[in-house]
């Protein structure tokens, strides 16, 4: 049996003689009867006529039947004669028209792609705020390699290179000399304070629009940090507290060292002149020295044998607003919009130092007649006991292996001017500078989305030209150096006195107050990197949390630079004669200064 594909030229047949036929997805209401079939012709509907009869639009008649428009005539007259019928295409169960269309606001983005088609972008969301809140763990930059003191003076080591041969016929300046890593009063750079770490907190608010630009504010802000060093937490040679009541009274006015000159000491009820000679020699340490201008030809280093500190402040905050352009760069995953806006930041640096001097001079026993002008005599810096007196680094005596323990005596005296007869105490030298500075001005730069909705990495690169305005604040007391007597038969001497006497009507004859402000320009960059992702949705108890429900977890780092800051390091001439009228002050010196901080928070979108 043969079976004929006869369904194809059935309909092949249909369709053909359908193809001039008019065809409605629905029909007009059926009239009696239709001029010509498939026409549609001005009508009107004549009462006068017999029932269901159309005639030509010059009759005027009843209203018409349903499902034809009939436009008024204006004003108060009555209705004109029925139209069109507005049914003449597929018939609908609601007209919008003439109602506003909902998508009469909607945003449309047309453009040319880079293959030379058209691309089109809608959206009708409007506005879309976001709001990030992260906590900061900042790293200010470091005091740097700038040197505490002068640094065009002569060390402590060579000042007294003359009276240390002869104390020590050449051996313990050779020592010193031959080898830079033992320390002799020596000067000190700030890079030995310690790193600048402070928490700190960050806000972030503002909105993107439909066509992808936005605004942005942000505020910024890293507590104080404060680092510091102490010359006797790095030094060998330790202080014993069960000696410091003893040094209290020793070192308290009116003196009991030496107030005759002689080299004894004012008896101390219970205390043995041997029993101070050891004390002395255990609790004054080699710590450090303040190289000065004092006028001379090279300058002078002060020894510090009791205390010697730095300690340096950092602190930081500022805030921004942003524009943000459409994106220049537009694909799937990575979008590139430029960026405009303004800054103001504030930092705050500063710096102090603190010095403590016994006033003594003291070296061997066996010079004692000969008062070697500025010299501490020190032991090697070796950290090790080894003339085996229960004293690590003597002062005043220089250790020798086999010597045996407690052989050896120091000779200490504190110096006594001549003209006033008034010995020299302990002096504490302080010093403290600081630096407040005020930034503001415009900023420029990029910002560049790589990712997603679950997962994006974005950054921001600006630049800015900054308005500085700084203020300088420098104070002190007791700067120059500290043993120095006045010599009323040699008032030429190369070794002046350098600290005025204080009296009853001016106790504080050595003090020093400088303040300046400056304003010029200076450069700023920052770069910043996040890391946004969906996470908190895969958390079992975080996932319930309803203000969590359109919230990223959001990770980075932001590091700022600003150039031409005055530091306060380096701003200060440093020169110390107060009987010369030479006090510190303030030599502005202007470098970089920058911050970095990790950051962690939450970002969220409503």
């Amino acid at each position: 049996m043969r079976l004929l594909n006869w369904l194809a030229p059935v309909l092949s047949i249909v369709l053909i003689s359908h193809a001039y036929s008019t065809v409605h997805a629905q029909g007009y209401p059926s009239p009696p009867s239709m001029p010509q079939s498939g026409m549609i012709q001005p009508v009107s509907y004549n009462s006068s006529s017999l029932p269901g009869v159309f005639q030509n639009a010059q009759t005027m008649g009843a209203p018409p039947p349903p499902d034809f428009f009939q436009a008024a005539t204006g004003g108060y007259g009555a209705p004109g004669m029925p139209g069109i019928p507005m049914n003449a295409g597929p018939q609908s169960s609601l007209s919008a028209f003439p109602r506003i269309s909902p998508f009469e606001k909607m945003f449309q983005q047309h453009r040319v792609g880079d293959n030379g088609l058209w691309s089109y972008k809608s959206s009708n969301a409007g506005k879309k705020y976001f709001f990030s809140a992260e906590a900061l763990f900042a790293r200010y930059q470091n005091p740097g390699g700038a040197l505490l003191g002068n640094s065009s003076s002569i060390s402590y080591l060579d000042m007294v290179e003359d009276q240390l041969i002869d104390a020590t016929d050449d051996e313990v300046f050779d020592q010193f000399s031959e080898n830079e890593g033992l320390n002799y009063f020596d000067a000190v750079h700030f890079n030995k304070v310690p790193s600048l770490d402070a928490p700190g907190t960050r806000l972030r608010w503002g909105w993107m629009n439909d066509d992808d630009s936005g605004f942005e504010f942000t505020g910024w802000w890293i507590s104080q940090a404060n680092s510091s060093w102490s010359a006797i937490e790095n030094s060998t040679h330790k202080p014993n507290p069960a000696n410091q009541a003893i040094m209290d009274i020793l070192l308290s006015p009116p003196s009991f060292i030496d107030p005759l000159g002689n080299g004894t000491f004012t008896s101390i009820p219970g205390i043995t002149q041997t029993e101070i000679n050891t004390i002395l020699q255990n609790e004054l340490m080699n710590l450090a020295g303040l190289p000065l201008d004092d006028g001379t030809v090279n300058g002078v280093t002060v020894p510090y044998d009791l205390d010697f500190r730095i300690k340096s402040v950092s602190q930081a905050w500022g805030t921004n607003a942003t524009w943000m352009s459409t994106p220049l760069v537009d694909k799937k995953a990575l979008k590139i919009r430029t960026l405009a806006g303004a800054r103001y930041m504030k930092v705050r640096e500063g710096f102090g130092f603190v010095g403590v001097d016994s006033g003594l001079l003291y070296s061997d026993a066996n010079n004692a007649a000969s008062i070697l002008p500025d010299l501490k005599l020190f032991s090697l810096p070796t950290g090790s006991d080894e003339n085996e007196d229960g004293i690590v680094d003597n002062a005043g005596v220089v250790e020798d292996e086999g010597a045996g323990g407690g052989t050896d005596t120091a000779f200490f005296i504190a110096p006594t001017d001549a003209v006033t007869d008034i010995p020299i105490i302990p002096t504490t030298t302080y010093i403290n500078n600081k630096v407040d500075t005020h930034l503001a001005g415009p900023e420029f730069g990029i910002q560049y989305d790589i990712g997603g909705d679950k997962f994006k990495i974005w950054g921001q690169t600006k630049v800015g030209i900054m308005a500085n305005q700084e203020t300088i604040e420098l104070e002190g007391d007791n700067v120059g150096m500290i043993t120095r007597v006045e010599d009323p038969n040699n008032p030429t001497s190369d070794r002046p006195k350098a600290l005025i006497d204080p009296t009853a009507g001016n106790p504080n004859p050595n003090a020093f107050s400088d303040r300046q402000t400056h304003t010029h320009i200076s450069p700023l960059f920052e770069q910043s990197i996040f890391m946004e992702m969906s996470i908190f949705d895969k958390v079992p108890v975080l996932k319930r949390m309803k203000i969590l429900e359109e919230a990223k977890f959001k990770f980075g780092y932001t590091y700022i630079v600003a150039g031409e800051i005055a530091r306060p390091y380096d701003s200060i001439l440093w020169q110390g004669m107060p009987t010369r009228g030479l006090f510190p002050s303030i030599n502005v010196k202007r470098e970089s200064w920058s911050v970095g901080s990790w950051s962690i928070g939450i970002d969220w979108l409503y």
